[in-house]
């Protein structure tokens, strides 16, 4: 008994010293890996393994694990303050991860015994102190800028002796009576790191040197590793880990050329620049104000966190709200990218239909929220119009400016394509075939796929592998339709932003517009037969040529370069508005300068 008792008590103490040396001036590297590990444990382990559980049921409480704790501190900090409702989603974390790590002792217990099967199984034991060493540095490092080194302590020893309580349980309890809730609270677990890790994400600068910056690929590379190897077969999850790692690299095979091809084209498009003047932004009534939103921002390869403040922009100088509105809903739908990855995943008829579709139902809630404007919000620029912000629109060659404007639009989309490509590797690994067959002849699936899209973030791009997964598991093209227009143009934060610029009444019509629209876009689309080409090849694995395989190492080096530049961490920051997170505003400014620029190319 004494191996499972120090894998325990060793795992813990070493977490907490990576915890506590995250405070030194080496902090970067161990904050990255124990950042990185937590995510990579999360998706690539816990999660796998509750599925194998506990079925495709345990995504339910893997998104309300997510989710639900920034919903609670929102309301908690109206009322107590933000503070405490920061700290309430760290406790939930802290509990959850404490229940789990009873569950890492019942497996040290058991596996770690002689009696089981004639046996030590080392390889599970290492695997359990492998995957608990990091989560607990997290933990610490959390503790540690939230309440100070000794709290932080105490909370290890806490989850030390969780695991020497579980270590002791199979010896009174039988191992069955927990194994049926561990899935459970493994999916809980999962969620909530998620929700750990994008909330208390940290800022940090930009690397200095070729050493840190060595150091810092190698890290996360190392911590990443635990995504593809650091699993131990559980509950079925070893064989839902080797189903969603072959369809990621399946997906991310078939995304890989319309993606460079849409990232090099959107990065022309963005240096050739395209300058507004003022007076073009003001004139015209409300029908050519919202045209020209609407047609300027679509193509425009800029994603929903980046367009809030060039839509304040319009506004500030001079442009009316049917112009701002149609610019805020139709920039995020559609970019070069995401058109040529909707006629790859799905055929060159949707991706037309989602491209005519976006803007009309950005002209259409524009309009709408133009009537139910009050004159004086509609005319609020009047006194704050910016006469005096200089040029900054990037020098040199044509190249320079290109390959400036490619690293832009990579350090936006790249991250939440990974993303996509995970959601999208986990419903079709995990989703029986049909699946949504039932949802579509009922017609609630555009009622359910509504519900998830309007306060979710969801990049345009990201979405579109999804997309195409959910039409073979039996999803209506209408539902799809559905998403891929709600999804992108309306958000948490494009909703206050409506509401603090143009007022309650005006922005809740506006938004039951575009639902109405999209509604009737997808109910359109259903009953039209629209052919959706390429959606069944989403769902299978198949062969791919040279191109493919080309293109995917290709933007892995892009990746790489871009991760390289700016460090994996404030590379990874894009996600934070859509995420939760608090760091993403302070980043941008810091990184590429993202907002300067796209200001003075659309407003100039």
């Amino acid at each position: 008994m004494w191996i499972p008792v120090t894998i325990a008590v060793a795992s813990c103490a070493l977490g907490a010293a990576l915890g506590l040396g995250g405070r030194r001036d080496h902090s970067r590297v161990l904050v990255t890996f124990a950042v990185v590990a937590a995510l990579a444990i999360a998706l690539g382990q816990l999660l796998p393994d509750a599925l194998g559980g506990a079925g495709i049921l345990a995504l339910l409480v893997f998104a309300g694990a997510a989710v639900l704790p920034s919903l609670l501190e929102r309301g908690v900090a109206r009322v107590m303050g933000q503070e405490r409702s920061g700290r309430l989603g760290l406790e939930l974390g802290y509990w959850a991860l404490f229940v789990h790590r009873i569950g890492d002792g019942i497996g040290l217990g058991i596996y770690g015994g002689h009696e089981h099967a004639g046996h030590n199984h080392v390889d599970v034991l290492l695997a359990l102190a492998a995957h608990s060493v990091p989560l607990v540095a997290f933990m610490t490092l959390a503790f540690v800028r939230r309440s100070g080194a000794a709290a932080a302590l105490w909370r290890v020893a806490g989850l030390a002796l969780a695991s020497l309580v579980g270590i002791g349980v199979p010896a009174v309890v039988p191992p069955a009576i927990f194994d049926a809730a561990e899935p459970w609270v493994t999916a809980g677990v999962a969620g909530l790191l998620i929700h750990v890790v994008a909330h208390d994400w940290a800022p940090q600068n930009q690397p200095s040197g070729w050493g840190t910056r060595v150091v810092d690929l190698a890290v996360a590379a190392a911590a990443l590793s635990l995504f593809f190897f650091g699993g131990h077969d559980h509950h079925g999850g070893g064989d839902v880990r080797d189903r969603i790692e072959a369809a990621l690299l399946d997906l991310s095979l078939d995304t890989a050329p319309a993606l460079a091809i849409g990232l090099a084209l959107g990065a022309v498009l963005t240096a050739a620049g395209t300058r507004l003047p003022t007076d073009w932004l003001r004139r015209g009534g409300a029908l050519s104000q919202a045209m020209r939103g609407a047609v300027v921002g679509a193509p425009l390869p800029i994603c929903a966190c980046g367009v809030l403040p060039l839509a304040d922009t319009l506004r500030r100088r001079g442009a009316g709200p049917a112009l701002v509105v149609a610019f805020l809903l139709a920039t995020p739908e559609l970019g070069i990218e995401t058109f040529a990855l909707t006629t790859s995943f799905i055929g060159w008829p949707f991706a037309l239909v989602r491209l005519v579709a976006a803007v009309a139902l950005a002209m259409f809630a524009a309009l709408v929220m133009h009537r139910a404007a009050t004159p004086s919000q509609a005319h609020d620029h009047a006194h704050d119009h910016d006469h005096g912000q200089e040029d900054a629109s990037p020098d040199g060659s044509f190249f320079a400016r290109w390959l400036h404007a490619f690293d832009e639009l990579l350090f936006h989309v790249a991250p939440w394509t990974v993303v996509g490509l995970v959601a999208a590797a986990y419903v079709q690994a995990v989703l029986p075939a049909e699946s949504m067959d039932a949802l579509a002849t009922g017609g609630l699936d555009m009622l359910v796929v509504t519900l998830v899209a309007v306060p979710s973030y969801i990049c345009a791009a990201s979405a579109t592998p999804l997309a195409a997964v959910l039409l073979a598991k039996g999803m209506s093209p209408g539902a799809v339709l559905v998403g891929l227009l709600l999804g992108p143009a309306t958000n948490l934060a494009t909703v206050g932003f409506l509401r603090q610029r143009y007022g309650n009444r005006a922005t809740f019509i506006g938004l039951g517009a575009a639902v109405v629209f999209a509604w009737a876009a997808g109910a359109l689309v259903n009953v039209s037969g629209l052919p959706v080409e390429a959606a069944a090849s989403a769902a299978s694995e198949h062969e791919h040529g040279a191109v493919a395989i080309g293109a995917a190492l290709v933007l892995a080096l892009a990746m790489t370069r871009s991760i390289w530049l700016v460090g994996l961490r404030a590379w990874l920051t894009t996600l934070g508005d859509g995420l939760g997170g608090h760091a993403h505003a302070h980043e941008h400014d810091h990184v590429h300068h993202h907002h300067h620029h796209h200001d003075d190319e659309c407003c100039g």
